[in-house]
């Protein structure tokens, strides 16, 4: 917004007068009411004694058009032509009234200096809103920035989990209809659609491992996958290592001898390290091939893996709640080994059977998705052990003082009062199943 918008806005001229018209407009405006005075009454043209002084009105408008100096100028100039009038004996009388001149110089100088004052708001008012029109300008492209990058964000989003908790969630309630054991073509059809929706893979292929052998042909595709090449550097490489390998790091570290059509290959393994098969991507978007989507990626075939095979991890087990325990902890563990993710595990020891009763009843209430709750089976029943995955401490903090207030409310007493609580991080050197041996032998 500039000073002609806004003198446009107020019904004003919208372009800056130039100074030699200011000048030229003023004397002839002066010198014409001179004239008009002089042909309407030719015996008193400066109206002086009259009702009305008229001739005023010409310096009046110069400075309420104009401004202080235009005033200044007419005013001038009408006095200097009633000054020569009189000299030439145009007007009766003896000498000019100074007391007209003073009193046409002061009421064309108010009106000057008060169209000035205007004037000077009007130019501060501009550029206060030149000032704002600049700051919204650079808000505007901000906010279109802004909106870009979030919707560039949700599409890379799009298909995502929202969290690696979510993603974990909807995992197991999806395998968990799968029908069959092991890798076969449902459950490596149910493998891959979920790996497409949470990696956004576009061509790739699940080959699964008999006996050590990989198999030639693929039980699960998307897209059009070319023949695997065993000899594929990555994948070989995958293989070797038992875990997710890229070009990410590969070709920063093998540059020249990698020759691969592979994007990434991830193998398929269980918590004892058992492989199955293996993921191999050849095409996917870029903004999902980051370290995070792979990580995610990585985690999820892990328990995929698990899944599938069910290993029992101590045998004689017959109660399919611990077994599946037991499985959950192994698998969870090797998550917080491998990749850094926090988990707790967490064992209750009550001084009745009826109190722990009624304190598992109060854990299956509030139990979150992923958190898994059992008794051991060759423990007495005021035993109670709970794994809270994707929980560091003071997650599990939060969740034993959220338990605590619940059993307050209930029944009036503090769980400490009469319960034994211990914490094991995972993650650590002391492996889960002989902490809790030792917790089970230390209570018997």
């Amino acid at each position: 917004m500039t000073k002609s918008d806004v003198y446009g806005d107020l019904g004003l001229s919208s372009k800056e007068t130039a100074v030699w018209v200011k000048w030229l407009e003023t004397i002839l405006m002066t010198l014409l009411f001179l004239a008009v005075g002089v042909w309407l009454n030719p015996e008193n043209p400066l109206f002086i004694g009259e009702t009305f002084p008229w001739p005023v009105l010409a310096a009046l408008v110069a400075g309420l058009r104009y401004g202080f100096m235009m005033a200044l100028v007419s005013s001038s100039l009408m006095f200097t032509g009633a000054a020569l009038m009189y000299r030439a004996s145009v007007v009766p009388g003896e000498q000019l009234p100074y007391t007209w001149g003073v009193g046409i110089l002061a009421t064309s100088l108010l009106a000057g200096e008060f169209r000035d004052y205007w004037d000077r708001r009007i130019e501060k008012l501009v550029a206060a809103n030149q000032y704002r029109h600049v700051r919204l300008e650079e808000f505007t492209r901000n906010f279109y920035l802004l909106k870009v990058s979030h919707d560039r964000l949700e599409q890379q989003l799009a298909g995502n989990s929202n969290s690696l908790r979510e993603a974990l969630r909807r995992l197991y309630s999806e395998i968990s209809h799968a029908r069959g054991t092991g890798l076969n073509a449902e459950t490596g059809a149910l493998i891959m659609r979920l790996l497409v929706r949470y990696g956004q893979l576009q061509v790739a292929a699940i080959y699964p491992i008999h006996a050590g052998e990989l198999a030639k042909e693929p039980i699960a595709t998307v897209g059009n996958s070319s023949p695997l090449d065993p000899d594929d550097p990555l994948l070989v490489h995958a293989l070797e290592q038992r875990t997710l390998v890229s070009v990410h790091t590969e070709y920063r570290n093998n540059l020249g001898d990698l020759d691969t059509q592979l994007l990434l290959a991830l193998p398929l393994i269980d918590s004892e390290q058992h492989m199955i098969g293996v993921v191999t991507v050849e095409a996917m978007p870029f903004f999902s091939f980051q370290p995070k989507t792979l990580r995610l990626l990585a985690i999820m075939t892990g328990h995929m893996t698990d899944m599938l095979l069910e290993h029992s991890q101590v045998s004689g087990q017959v109660q399919a709640d611990w077994r599946h325990f037991l499985f959950q902890l192994a698998r969870v563990n090797s998550d917080a080994r491998d990749h850094d993710l926090p988990s707790t595990l967490v064992h209750f020891n009550f001084n009745s059977a009826a109190s722990a009763t009624h304190v598992y009843q109060m854990m299956q209430q509030m139990r979150r998705g992923l958190d898994v709750i059992t008794q051991p089976p060759e423990a007495e029943d005021t035993q109670i052990v709970v794994l809270l995955p994707l929980t560091d401490e003071l997650g599990a903090a939060a969740y034993l003082q959220r338990l605590a207030d619940a059993v307050q409310q209930q029944s009036g007493r503090y769980l400490e009062s009469f319960a034994r609580i211990q914490q094991l991080p995972l993650g650590q050197k002391t492996h889960p199943t002989e902490w809790l041996e030792r917790q089970q032998k230390e209570l018997a």
